[in-house]
């Protein structure tokens, strides 16, 4: 890991490549059923992550590429329980192995959305007592001691708000429910997890990031009623105080607050990661019906339904700082999902202006990843819409040229 970084030198850009976006989903994933029935487009082999990985990452470092977010797998490590694939195994240690004779350093994410279909579906997750105690910290423990000497980082679980929004409140994602109960208990249940992660790998040189969904929520109004703006900045404050006032209260006062849950005190979780990590794609309008939208409200939606705002990014990095004075972040993904190359190159310029405003501020920012390195499989827009600075062909795009290299 860089120095810490005292607002004098230079936030390191990097990019990013989830498990089914840089290889496809593996036929294990709990998602693999969604495009069964299709409620998810088909997602082949991805990015071809697989296919080359090593001329892909000869590829990147030749453009000054010199650190990528990776996600190591788990469904295709333990396609079934207690049973890790050995061809996996050697697949993972190659890629690291061949990052690091490129130059690019790896934070290794180990749950980034898809999971083991026979942890979600058939063990209930995180929600099982074995799941959250034994099986998931069985399988971190494992993967630090075989990839530990080869990575620069842990992630230990990429998004934990929308994984547990995405799977128990919208339903749109496995187990597939929708109910508020169960989506609090599993939002509890991901931090825990997480928690249990950080523990382990902290054993370790590399440093461990936790990470926030942050998503800025501004209260909207579409009539003069004085009680429309305070009934949406009742419902804007709500969803910020569970995306983002959940990790605000665990890093400071150690406590897990879950609003409808209580306040439990976990021992070493005050303070708990070495990186204060978040993504940011975006901030949304809430209006006092519960319905929402994109912020601003003019502001140009990408093909994935997400409204990329630079200007947001700045408000994050600037908000963890003050909340959580002298903690070192990192922004763990952020990037366009669209057709238009030249609105890509033009936000991922804006988005590497505001990190460096905010360093130049004083604010410890250290790394920061784009989403994603090579056109790959989204499950908003599968393999049809372009979301790397590298097309499937592997023809660097123009957007590529506003990405900071690791020399400059």
């Amino acid at each position: 890991m860089d120095e810490a970084n005292d607002g004098r030198s230079r936030p390191i850009w990097g990019v990013a490549l989830s498990a089914a976006g840089g290889e496809g989903l593996a036929p294990s994933a709990d998602w693999s059923r969604l495009v069964t029935d299709g409620r998810l487009p088909p997602s082949a082999d991805g990015a071809g992550f697989g296919v080359d990985f090593a001329t892909d990452l000869a590829l990147l470092a030749e453009h000054g590429v010199g650190s990528l977010r990776w996600t190591i797998d788990w469904s295709r490590l333990e396609p079934r329980p207690g049973r890790w694939d050995a061809d996996a195994v050697d697949h993972v240690t190659e890629v690291l192995r061949a990052a690091r004779r490129a130059g690019i350093d790896v934070w290794a994410v180990l749950h980034d959305g898809p999971a083991p279909g026979w942890f979600t579906d058939d063990a209930r997750g995180f929600l099982d007592g074995d799941g959250l105690r034994r099986t998931w910290p069985r399988h971190v423990d494992r993967v630090a001691e075989t990839f530990g000497d080869l990575v620069a980082g842990w992630v230990p679980i990429l998004d934990p708000f929308t994984l547990a929004r995405d799977g128990y409140r919208l339903g749109i994602r496995p187990p597939g429910r929708r109910d508020e109960g169960d989506f609090l208990d599993a939002l509890g249940a991901v931090h825990r997890a997480s928690l249990a992660a950080w523990r382990l790998l902290s054993s370790g040189a590399p440093p461990v990031a936790c990470c926030i969904d942050a998503c800025p929520v501004e209260p909207g109004v579409t009539s003069r009623e004085p009680d429309e703006r305070e009934a949406a900045r009742a419902l804007a404050d709500a969803a910020d105080r569970l995306r983002v006032g959940v990790w605000l209260r665990a890093l400071t006062d150690g406590l897990l607050a879950v609003p409808g849950l209580g306040e439990v005190e976990l021992d070493g979780l005050a303070g708990a990661y070495d990186v204060v990590g978040f993504t940011y794609r975006g901030a949304r309008t809430v209006f006092a019906d519960g319905s929402d939208g994109p912020y601003p409200l003019d502001a140009p939606v990408a093909a994935d339904g997400r409204a990329p705002w630079t200007e947001g990014l700045g408000v994050v990095l600037r908000r963890l700082s003050d909340e959580l004075p002298g903690r070192r972040l990192a922004v763990l993904g952020t990037g366009v999902v669209d057709r238009a190359d030249d609105w890509r190159a033009e936000v991922l310029a804006g988005s590497v202006l505001e990190v460096a405003r905010a360093a130049a501020d004083g604010v410890r920012v250290e790394r920061a990843f784009w989403e994603s390195a090579i056109d790959g499989w989204t499950p908003e827009c599968g393999l049809e819409v372009p979301d790397g600075v590298v097309d499937r062909s592997r023809h660097p795009r123009p957007s590529l040229g506003a990405l900071p290299t690791s020399s400059q």
